[in-house]
Formats: C-alpha cells, structure tokens, sequence
C-alpha cells in the first residue's frame, strides 16, 4: 500500500494529466501505483476520478439526480451499445454507482475488473479517467441544454 500523502499527490498527477489531454502519461503514473500500490490504492484512483466527473455532472445538470431520492441511471440502450467494450461499459457503470452514492456496487464493479486480470483492470481505469476527462470538456462548455427532440416537463 502506497502511503495516503504519496497516494493522494499521485492520484492529483493522474487527474492533472488526463485532464490535460494526456492519457499516456497518466497511464504511466497509474503504473506506478500498480506496481507500489494495492487494490485499495487503485480503487481510490477510480473515486477519485468518478468525483471529478460528479463535480462535472454537477456543472451540466445543476439540476438534476442530486437531490434525495434522485439517482442516475444508464439507458439500456447505453449497456446494449457498450456491451461490446467491457472497458468503457465499467467506466459508465462505475461512474452511475459512484454517483447514486452505491459505493457497494461500485466496488463490485471494480472487483470484477480486477478479477478479469491486471490488463483489463487498468485499461477499464484508463476508460473511466477518459470518461471523467469528456464530462469535464463538456462542463467547461456550460451546462446542457434539453434536446430540443426530447420532451419537456
């Protein structure tokens, strides 16, 4: 286990260099937490992450599943699609847990990538970072707008 400063300094790096476009050397520092660390190190690297994408969900929908006995829930369509990329399927997954506050489910989540093998567990971590980094692009652009197909309240 990687010491909580040394942990918390590392993760900041991860979060810094995936938000500023720059995926391959954040994959390079969660290396090194793979390698020094455990599975609750890495586990923390992936809260972390799912807060900074709660913080960007809070910016686009200032509105909406954060009040009590809100949740946020992934279309069925979105698991259909994604059905062929475990990787971006446990960073949506993960994400919905983190946000509706199922910090059981999104351990569960986490587990089940670490179960499939230490490649597919990073590579499902670098999936929910890029997830986290896309949420964030979009906030920076302003909160969103209802489709204008969709249907109002």
């Amino acid at each position: 286990m990687i010491g909580p400063e040394s942990l918390e300094a590392l993760v900041r790096e991860i979060l810094r260099h995936t938000l500023d476009s720059r995926p391959a050397v954040a994959a390079s520092v969660l290396d090194v937490i793979t390698e020094h660390g455990d599975s609750a190190d890495l586990f923390g690297v992936c809260c972390a992450a799912a807060d900074t994408g709660m913080v960007a969900l809070q910016a686009l929908f200032p509105n909406a599943g954060f009040g009590p006995g809100e949740e946020w829930t992934l279309p069925p369509a979105m698991s259909d699609q994604l059905a062929d990329d475990p990787h971006r399927l446990f960073a949506v997954r993960f994400m919905t847990a983190y946000l509706n506050g199922d910090h059981a489910m999104a351990l569960a989540l986490f587990r089940a990538a670490e179960a499939a093998g230490c490649q597919d567990r990073t590579e499902s971590i670098c999936s929910l970072l890029a997830h986290v980094r896309c949420l964030t692009l979009r906030a920076e652009q302003g909160p969103a707008t209802p489709d204008p197909g969709g249907v109002t309240a």
